[in-house]
């Protein structure tokens, strides 16, 4: 019989999805350890792993009930940041090609924050999980264990600061030197389960070759959308929306723009379009793209507003799903979570959402009995049913978005 050990999770990324994990594990394991490559302050806009951080990012009202229930506090601290609380039938405008849609008061209510406010937020509440530690500016460089099971992760010091910050004031307790790192400070961490929530740049695949395992084939759809935006200061004066998405219908055109307003009386203008005809980054070209839309009203809104920041562009926004619920074979101790399993065009405005509802698959299967018992021993547990439960919950997310991606490929 196994013996008796306390539980380690190590969850690697530190994003939203990489929280959600990690505040889930916090109630079911001994000790979490959130393993981020970048260093962490508090300008999480502008982190090298957060590049679109930038731009708009509508979480959607199922998704914030989900985060609100997993984080008591959340909307609290969002009202006390200045998010603006948000009907999104009520308080959006939505307008396309066909005209504006009806507005009407409806309880899809959220709160409209930049992706930086909630991503910091979130963060300080899962620090406050007495069990939870942050190991920034450390890469994970590959896992530990073979094909059958994995054990852990080989982890490198990046050489930017890196604070492995921990709310007890203790520094993480690295093990044996991982091998076959030929250069930099390198370290072993042992886990009873490696949650990879790195995102899209997931290294999962090179890393499941590294230890002998199968590697997921992977589902790509590209409508090759392209996205650019600012910051503004709106004119002070009455307007009876706070969010305003102006769409064009593929195949007819593919251009489309938003403007919401956010936290510190700041309003992100996102503009959207495929192929070439993408919005530039340019002042003037910005400006022109805007007045071209299918609708003025986005036009009107910014003419006269202030300019708070650069223009940022994104190109990443390709829809693609590793396959890891194919693989039979899949290693114990291991799972994908978040856009490192499926990732979608974030114009949908799903990702966060999808992760908050994964957070829930998460705990379910942790509660499972069986798992349960696995939790107080050193056998790594069989992960393929989550894999196969996150991949149910992503599947209609995962349509939607392709299936809209596809009218402008086509």
């Amino acid at each position: 019989m196994d013996q008796s050990v306390p539980s380690r999770a190590v969850v690697i990324g530190a994003g939203i999805a990489g929280l959600v994990a990690a505040r889930v594990l916090s109630e079911r394991v001994d000790e979490v350890v959130i393993v981020e490559r970048d260093a962490i302050d508090d300008d999480t806009a502008t982190q090298p792993g957060v590049p679109q951080a930038m731009h708009v990012h509508l979480l959607l009202q199922r998704g914030y009930r989900e985060l609100t229930s997993l984080f008591p506090g959340l909307d609290g601290r969002l009202a006390a940041a200045g998010a603006p609380a948000l009907d999104l039938l009520r308080d959006g405008v939505w307008i396309t090609r066909a005209g504006e849609a009806p507005r009407v008061p409806s309880r899809l209510r959220t709160r409209s924050a930049s992706r930086g406010l909630y991503e910091s937020v979130i963060r300080d509440l899962t620090l406050e999980r007495p069990n939870v530690r942050l190991l920034d500016g450390h890469d994970a460089v590959a896992l530990v264990g073979d094909a059958a099971a994995v054990r852990g992760v080989a982890l490198r010091r990046r050489p930017s600061r890196a604070s492995g910050t921990a709310l007890t004031g203790t520094t993480p307790d690295h093990h044996a030197t991982a091998a076959g790192e030929p250069q930099g400070e390198t370290s072993q961490l042992d886990a009873w389960l490696v949650v990879d929530a790195s995102g899209r740049a997931s290294k999962a695949p090179a890393h499941l070759a590294g230890i002998g395992a199968p590697v997921p084939t992977e589902s790509v759809i590209d409508a090759s959308l392209r996205y650019a935006t600012r910051l503004y200061r709106l004119p002070a004066v009455p307007r009876d929306w706070k969010v305003l998405l102006v769409r064009d219908r593929p195949p007819v055109g593919t251009r489309g723009g938003v403007v919401s307003e956010i936290e510190g009386g700041r309003w992100v203008v996102t503009l959207g379009g495929a192929g070439e005809d993408q919005p530039p980054t340019d002042d003037d070209g910005f400006v022109a793209f805007a007045r071209d839309l299918v609708s003025p009203r986005l036009f009107d809104a910014i003419r006269d507003a202030e300019v708070l920041s650069p223009i940022h562009g994104w190109a990443r926004t390709a829809n693609r799903w590793r396959h890891a619920e194919r693989i039979r074979a899949w290693p114990a101790g291991f799972t994908l979570f978040g856009d490192s399993l499926c990732a979608l065009n974030p114009v949908y405005g799903q990702g966060m959402s999808v992760a908050a509802m994964e957070g829930g698959v998460l705990g379910r299967w942790l509660d499972a009995s069986a798992v349960g018992r696995d939790r107080r021993s050193a056998t790594p547990p069989a992960t393929g049913p989550l894999i196969d439960a996150l991949s149910r919950t992503a599947r209609l997310p995962w349509f939607l978005a392709t299936g809209e991606d596809a009218r402008i490929e086509g």
